[in-house]
């Protein structure tokens, strides 16, 4: 991961927070900027299989990790994602939800557990900040 993505996603959601007034816990803000800076180098970041299949094949936390951070990013970077198959972004929060929820188990808890619990605000974030960024 590139240093100058972090600086960049840092400052676009710390200016994200005081143009909107979004509020989130430090630890799930620089969770965003990290999960942001990564994926900018990673062009195959969708799952292999449908999300649906990706849900119902996770083994173990950290494959729900992965699945819920690929639901984020596609929620709050292209929330109209689905609309062409009739899917809306509820579909993909539900499941992302589902995957933090399921990696609180082991991971992190409370971090993985506010990302379930908070999962549209925090795409809503990843939105704003994006918004007029060219990804």
């Amino acid at each position: 991961m590139d240093d100058h993505y972090v600086r960049v996603f840092h400052s676009l959601a710390r200016d994200t927070r005081r143009s909107y007034g979004i509020e989130l816990p430090i630890d799930v803000e620089q969770y965003v900027v990290m999960l942001l800076a990564d994926h900018m180098d990673r062009p195959d970041w969708m799952p292999e299989s449908s999300f649906a299949e990706s849900y119902m094949l996770i083994r173990n936390s950290h494959d729900a990790k992965v699945l819920g951070d690929e639901c984020l990013f596609l929620c709050g970077v292209f929330p109209d994602y689905g609309r062409r198959n009739g899917l809306d972004v509820d579909y993909y929060a539900a499941i992302g939800s589902g995957s933090y929820s399921r990696a609180s188990r082991t991971l992190h808890r409370e971090l993985f557990d506010q990302l379930s619990r908070n999962f549209t605000v925090v795409s809503q974030f990843i939105n704003s900040t994006v918004r007029g960024v060219v990804l």
